[in-house]
């Protein structure tokens, strides 16, 4: 057993992966997917997500926000990248987190995200 599959053993959520993709329609006119309508590049894979950060609060003119960020942790052949969407199944319920850039290891990758949406 690797150092891979043990700390693999402790995941106890699942997520799928959504990759942005440029997409042709009938017509001939060119869209960008993203979000949940990206091409699934993985589904149901165990994975696990850290507690949220906080959020801290940030002004920008007259809105202000309050972004929870976590880290999402999976098997170090998992290749999320950056802008993919991920929904996290996490204790019955569904977070939708955009993926930052990966902190690759031999164990495992571990990778910043933010929620964009919780659902029950």
């Amino acid at each position: 057993m690797t150092e891979a599959d043990i700390i693999a053993s402790t995941y106890e959520d699942t997520c799928t992966v959504y990759r942005p993709y440029k997409d042709t329609l009938p017509s001939g006119e060119s869209v960008f997917r993203r979000g949940m309508q990206g091409k699934i590049v993985y589904e149901s894979i165990p994975c696990a997500l850290s507690t949220h950060t906080g959020g801290k609060l940030t002004r920008t003119q007259s809105t202000s926000q309050a972004p929870s960020d976590y880290c999402l942790f999976v098997r170090p052949e998992i290749d999320i990248q950056p802008g993919d969407t991920v929904l996290v199944l996490r204790c019955g319920k569904q977070l939708e987190v955009t993926a930052g850039q990966a902190d690759r290891h031999p164990s495992h990758n571990n990778v910043p995200v933010t929620l964009t949406e919780a659902r029950a």
